[in-house]
């Protein structure tokens, strides 16, 4: 067994590990290893690309592929609630939507997280990111007029804050032909000589010497391995694998411990729990014209609940517009093998690649593209959900894929706000603009009148928007398992910096948010007289009015060479 030491160990290179591991290094001459258990980048190039967002999607390699547990308010499905891997993670596989929420969203944060707190992080990283718009088409325009007469207004620019009522061309992470997530903006081709990046790196425990985290348990290429921290260790593993490492290490409620043998390090009976998410259901029609656009880059918020627990003034409510001829096919690709095959065959990587190399056949019928290429979406996302679920461990196996139970729709709230929300994006899809395009429904509730009708069908028609959040919430309440510096109660020595953190879940997408907890824990680690003085002082002088919901009871650059330890190509 290897035993490596380093100042700093960064588990998790996605959307916040990332930044958080290139700003450690940039910013000092400590030695940072970063651990990722997917692939280096160039194994996987459309994770690179702008346009290869689709094809990752699709793609085994950079999907982690995980179901949840069934849910009673969808019609007793197991969703799939897979998540991205490699380097940018989830970043690597998304649309690239770049969004920082509503200001509202982080009233609902602790002190030191408003809306003021972030905004200067945010401002950081879209420094070095370069998010911008995608260019306007003749549909999406067509479309923006039609939600005009329903009351949104346009708006050109959507990171101000004030997103209730607005429709607009969201930021996206690319620049010309290449996608822009954090690998590609803070790692990728920079010279770190103290950064270490091991891909394929799969962590089992954090290591602790009484209740301190001093090292990191992992597997790499079937050999197993220790390395040390001198300093600090930084979970960024995201919302579903951050709490299952924790509590694979002995932290966590003491009951899930207790059950599968794990010695208590300390109990925090928070973590996995809160686990929030944005359901979606999507209403798809057929125009008389081809679609003429190609990414998720048109976004509206709006307040549609008539009995909601926010303010009139706070969004409720995402719309986003599809297209199908960009995406369907790969969608399909991933989706239908999970579901006409049960879990044991699902694993036999030829019976998965059948049924695709059939997608791939039927798409390539003239008849079939010429009928998708007109298709498009109207996508309906709950935006600010009052379930709540959780990550529990099925096993003290590493390799075992935890319980997720996102909870869809536990809380009769949220189905009643995504029904408000499907009449909304019908109304819209009725007016004279949409008319002219075409508008011809594919999917039972466009027809369906009655509620409780439009209601059963999205309990059918549910899928994940991957925005999961909140296992490790932060807060200054003793039931939050993380303090608003970003280090987890009862241990020293160990920070959590990932959409785990989110004690509330912002309207919009999570990508934004994440990377701004990424740089945000380094300045807490860096600067600590600042960083904790300021939230105190932030934090009395405003009064904050918290509506949580109720909760449930490689790119390492020309790296230092180590025994057990292989520096990335600046491609990987």
């Amino acid at each position: 067994m290897d035993t490596d030491a380093y100042d700093y160990i960064v588990v998790g290179g996605g959307s916040a590990g990332c930044i958080a591991a290139a700003r450690l290094a940039q910013a000092s001459s400590h030695r940072v290893l970063l651990l990722e258990v997917g692939d280096p980048a160039n194994i996987n190039p459309e994770t690179l690309a702008a346009d290869g967002f689709k094809d990752a999607f699709a793609n085994d390699r950079v999907m982690w592929d995980r179901m949840s547990t069934r849910q009673p308010e969808c019609g007793k499905r197991s969703l799939y609630v897979g998540t991205g891997t490699g380097m940018g993670g989830s970043g690597a596989v998304n649309g690239m939507v770049y969004t920082r929420g509503d200001r509202q969203d982080f009233e609902q944060w602790p002190p030191g997280w408003q809306w003021a707190d972030v905004a200067p992080a945010f401002a950081e990283v879209e420094a070095l990111l370069k998010p911008r718009p995608r260019p306007a088409s003749a549909f999406t325009d067509l479309f923006i007029r039609a939600a005009g007469k329903l009351g949104f207004k346009r708006k050109d620019g959507l990171n101000d804050g004030d997103l209730n009522g607005t429709i607009g061309y969201n930021d996206m992470n690319y620049e010309g032909a290449f996608r822009r997530h954090s690998y590609a903006a803070f790692l990728r081709n920079r010279e770190l000589p103290n950064l270490t990046v091991l891909t394929q790196a799969r962590c089992h425990k954090i290591l602790f010497e009484d209740k301190r985290a001093v090292g990191v348990q992992y597997e790499r290429h079937g050999r197993v391995g220790i390395v040390r921290a001198q300093q600090e260790i930084i979970l960024c593993a995201g919302a579903l694998e951050t709490p299952k490492l924790l509590m694979l290490s002995g932290i966590g409620p003491h009951w899930q411990l207790q059950q599968h043998n794990i010695p208590v390090v300390h109990r925090l009976d928070g973590i996995g729990q809160n686990l929030q998410d944005h359901p979606n259901v999507c209403l798809f029609y057929r125009a008389r014209n081809t679609i003429d656009f190609g990414y998720p880059q048109l976004y509206g918020f709006h307040h549609v609940s008539p009995a909601s627990h926010l303010p009139d003034t706070q969004p409720d409510t995402c719309f986003v517009l599809f297209s199908a001829p960009s995406a369907l096919k790969h969608s399909m690709k991933r989706m239908l093998p999970l579901m006409l095959l049960p879990g044991v065959l699902y694993r036999q990587r030829w019976l998965r690649r059948s049924i695709r190399t059939l997608i791939e056949w039927a798409f390539l019928l003239p008849p079939l593209q010429h009928y998708v290429e007109r298709i498009y979406g109207i996508v309906v996302i709950l935006g600010k959900p009052l379930s709540r679920g959780s990550v529990t461990l099925a096993s003290r196996n590493p390799e075992d894929q935890a319980q997720i139970d996102p909870a869809y729709y536990r809380h009769p709230a949220d189905l009643q706000t995504l029904v408000a929300g499907v009449e909304l994006a019908k109304a819209i899809a009725q007016q004279s603009e949409m008319v002219q395009w075409g508008n011809q429904g594919l999917v039972r509730a466009v027809n369906r009148q009655h509620p409780q009708q439009v209601a059963d069908w999205i309990k059918g028609a549910t899928m994940t928007t991957f925005h999961f959040c909140g296992t490790c919430a932060m807060g200054e309440d003793p039931d939050s398992p993380v303090d608003t510096q970003l280090r987890v109660k009862g241990v020293a020595g160990l920070r959590v910096a990932d959409a785990s953190v989110m004690p509330v879940i912002p309207v919009s997408a999570l990508n934004a948010p994440s990377m701004m907890i990424g740089w945000r824990v380094v300045d807490f680690i860096l600067k600590p007289k600042t960083s904790q003085q300021q939230p105190e002082q932030e934090g009395a002088a405003k009064k904050r009015t918290a509506r949580t919901g109720p909760k449930n009871k490689g790119a390492t650059n020309k790296a230092t060479t180590k025994k057990g330890s292989t520096p990335i190509s600046a491609e990987g």
